[in-house]
C-alpha cells in the first residue's frame, strides 16, 4: 500500500496544530509552531514560498484564534509588516478585536524571540 504525500497545505495545516499549543512548557504560547512554521517556509522553493505566503496571510484572517495568531507571528518573523498590518486591520473589525488584537501582540513578541 501507497503512501500518499502530503501537499504543502497539509503540512502547513500539520505545523499550526503540533505540537498542541499549552500543551507542554516550551509550546505555551505557539512558540514551535512559528518556529516550525518560520524553517518549512525557509526551507521551500520560491514557488513553495508564495503558496505558503498566500496561506499564512489567508489564516492571518481566521476567525480561528489560534491560527490567526501564529499566522500574525510568523508574518512578523518573515518580515511582512503590511501583511500584519492588514490582519490587525481585519481583526478591528471583529466583535472579539480586543482579544484577538491582543493575542496578536504575543505572536508578534513570541516570534521576536523565538523565530528569528
Amino acid at each position: 500500500m501507497s503512501e500518499s504525500i502530503p501537499t504543502l497545505k497539509e503540512d502547513v495545516l500539520h505545523l499550526y496544530r503540533e505540537p498542541s499549543i499549552g500543551a507542554t512548557y516550551t509550546n505555551t504560547y505557539g512558540e514551535e509552531n512559528i518556529r516550525n512554521l518560520v524553517g518549512k517556509y525557509r526551507s521551500l522553493s520560491a514557488e513553495g514560498m508564495r503558496e505558503m505566503r498566500d496561506l499564512v496571510i489567508t489564516y492571518s484572517k481566521s476567525p480561528d484564534l489560534t491560527a490567526s495568531f501564529i499566522s500574525v507571528g510568523v508574518l512578523h518573523a518573515l518580515g511582512m509588516p503590511e501583511e500584519v498590518r492588514e490582519a490587525y486591520r481585519w481583526a478591528e473589525k471583529l466583535d472579539e478585536a480586543e482579544r484577538f488584537t491582543h493575542h496578536f501582540d504575543i505572536g508578534k513578541s513570541v516570534a521576536e524571540h523565538f523565530a528569528t
